[in-house]
């Protein structure tokens, strides 16, 4: 049987549907696309769209919307149509490139999604901004017309972008490990190169873009960009010691980027998630719970992460906690943090890194 593989704009909606559980994609052994192995005629697609699930075939329905782009295995196999877009992939591939999402229609898994979406991505902070949206628990729709959704996409014709990041939280699409062990073994994959750098640079569990963006420039390397800060972990689980139980309302604390080194939680305090009676009441618990692990707990607004040098000042306090811990090399990062060269890097990674994201301002 032939497969139809999904690429560029379809790809993008269906693996946006898929974040949102509205398809399901159950991995399968296929490591390459051979010559004839793929659907390539629109007869073929118009029968495929008949039994597919209702919010997958009008994207595969070639008389219908936009064009549909497909994977081939060779460029011998494109033919003129003005309905159907190709696009040629013919590497061999790691197991688990490939996931299914009913009889006869494939998509490229995360990592290889990834993959390709990075050779087409100008610059690393937006390779960044997907990766962290991959290994997160959040995504972006477009408003109003769920049926062409893009979990990343800039804000359009259709309608501003909006975050679904209420609970229940979207499940991640894979995690750092998966996309880094899966470049690995992909070395001479098209896109394959950026991909991998931007791999090393990534943090799994962020809940929301204003996460990303400071997690991103607290933990970036100087030379990328970032503060130059170890080991931060985004909503970690903390468990609450058995002897302080009866001092907190709950067991487990999540903070949202945590630098266990210095004992300090940054919380991100979008405007949205934030305001309201019950927010306030909320947070104000939360903090007091976490502070009785002896953790300090520093809000960290949109207005600190879209304005440098209110950055600036934050990781200073950060590095001043350093080095009343006595913690090793927090003078030398002081002075890296203030060198002119590094500082002109941040400023360019921040503004790269800052919207589109209309609804967190």
């Amino acid at each position: 049987m032939r497969n139809a593989i999904l690429a560029g704009p379809t790809l993008d909606k269906a693996l946006g549907l898929v974040r949102l559980g509205r398809l399901q994609a159950r991995p399968i052994s296929m490591q390459q696309l051979l010559p004839g192995q793929c659907v390539t005629r629109k007869e073929e697609l118009l029968s495929l769209a008949e039994s597919a699930p209702s919010d997958l075939a009008p994207l595969i329905n070639p008389q219908k919307g936009t064009a549909v782009h497909l994977y081939v295995s060779r460029a011998k196999e494109v033919y003129a149509s003005k309905r159907i877009v190709f696009h040629v992939l013919s590497s061999l591939l790691p197991a688990g490139a490939f996931l299914q999402l009913c009889e006869g229609v494939l998509v490229p898994s995360w990592p290889l999604y990834y993959a390709q979406r990075c050779s087409a991505l100008d610059t690393l902070s937006q390779r960044l901004k997907l990766g962290m949206e991959l290994c997160g628990s959040y995504s972006h729709l477009v408003a109003g017309d769920e049926s062409t959704s893009c979990f990343y996409r800039e804000a359009n014709s259709t309608g501003k972008l909006v975050a679904d990041y209420r609970n229940p939280r979207i499940v991640p699409a894979c995690s750092v490990e998966d996309l880094s062990l899966f470049l690995s073994q992909a070395y001479y994959l098209r896109g394959g190169a950026p991909a991998r750098f931007a791999a090393k640079l990534l943090l799994d569990g962020s809940a929301s873009p204003s996460e990303t963006l400071l997690a991103l420039m607290i933990s970036l390397p100087y030379k990328e960009g970032g503060y130059g800060f170890k080991d931060v972990e985004l909503n970690p689980a903390v468990p609450i010691p058995p002897e302080t139980l009866h001092l907190t309302s709950t067991d487990l604390y999540h903070p949202d980027c945590y630098l266990p080194a210095i004992q300090v939680d940054l919380e991100s305090q979008s405007y949205e998630n934030h305001l309201g009676r019950k927010a306030l009441v909320r947070d104000a618990s939360r903090r007091n719970d976490i502070q009785t692990l002896g953790i300090e707990v520093k809000d960290v607004t949109w207005d600190t992460v879209s304005h440098l040098d209110k950055l600036d000042r934050l990781a200073l306090q950060l590095i001043h906690k350093e080095k009343e811990l006595g913690v090793k090399g927090a003078a030398s990062h002081e002075g890296k943090v203030k060198q002119p060269d590094n500082k002109a890097r941040r400023k360019l990674r921040l503004g790269e890194l800052l919207p589109p994201w209309p609804y967190e301002q």
